[in-house]
């Protein structure tokens, strides 16, 4: 790693307005709504355990939220009558503030209580086991934060464990043949954030556990990160390479080595004037 850079969450105003681009120039969010919407209800509508007296909903690395509040709607709907208790585990403060904005805003007719635990999923497990606590869940989700956790496998194995009767594991990732994992093979070891791109299903496939999954596709417009200079296109070069002011700090090789591979066919593909990067996702929904 050169040590001039580094890694975008040390500058967290920075990091919100390169997440912030990604949202806006990227599909992510519509295919995260397309899957919750045509998928998800037909998967929620058998979890719970009979007589129980709520459902309990677990959310790992639930950011700021708003996908987290469209599948407890989701669910809800499902379920009417039956109260939802949702426990949130995320690292980052600023995120949690935002989240309990929204629920402020939109949790209004929801029959939903929330527990907040500002932690890594790994600080959140070794809590549990400290307190000898086994609460069950419903139903987990952990969306695209297996990249940052220290063990792949002890993580989905661990939070598998605590699926209720009944209850649902939703893992959503990129895929794995998508242009984050070309690009971060290609170029990760030199940046300052390490990025694992898990093997999720090698990782099912060996706990013997029955899982279904969906391939949605998303992309994302990285145009601007071939215009000299435009702001927007050094946010979004931020936002891949997880570097601060990548432009402004990487050498001058590995510049030149990222947008020449951001153009090849493993990332993306040209269309109608634009650099379309290839976002897709994995939904894996894992059976208890």
């Amino acid at each position: 790693m050169e040590s001039s850079m580094k890694p975008l969450t040390s500058d967290i105003g920075l990091y919100f307005k390169s997440f912030k681009l990604f949202l806006e120039r990227s599909t992510e969010h519509q295919c995260m709504e397309k899957f919750i919407d045509e998928n998800l209800p037909d998967v929620v509508t058998s979890i719970g355990k009979k007589g129980a007296p709520c459902l309990n909903v677990l959310g790992v690395g639930s950011g700021s939220g708003e996908v987290d509040i469209k599948i407890l709607g989701i669910i809800q709907s499902k379920h009417p009558g039956l109260p939802i208790h949702n426990e949130v585990v995320e690292p980052n403060l600023h995120q949690i503030t935002k989240y309990k904005d929204l629920v402020a805003e939109k949790s209004q007719g929801l029959n939903i209580s929330f527990t907040w635990n500002q932690m890594r999923s790994e600080e959140y497990e070794k809590q549990n086991k400290e307190r000898k606590e086994s609460r069950k869940f419903d139903f987990i989700h952990m969306i695209q934060m297996l990249y940052y956790v220290e063990s792949v496998p002890d993580t989905i194995k661990y939070f598998h464990s605590l699926l209720e009767t009944n209850g649902k594991l939703l893992i959503i990732q990129s895929s794995d043949d998508g242009g984050w994992q070309a690009l971060w093979e290609k170029a990760g070891s030199r940046f300052p954030t390490k990025i694992d791109f898990p093997g999720v299903r090698k990782v099912l496939d060996e706990m013997r556990v029955k899982y279904q999954k969906y391939e949605l596709p998303s992309d994302m417009d990285i145009t601007e990160c071939f215009i000299e200079g435009n702001e927007n296109g050094e946010r979004l070069l931020d936002f891949l390479t997880e570097v601060a002011d990548f432009m402004k700090t990487a050498p001058p090789d590995l510049k030149a080595e990222m947008l020449r591979y951001l153009r090849h066919p493993e990332c993306s593909r040209e269309e109608n004037g634009k650099i379309m990067f290839n976002n897709d996702l994995h939904f894996i929904m894992v059976d208890k």
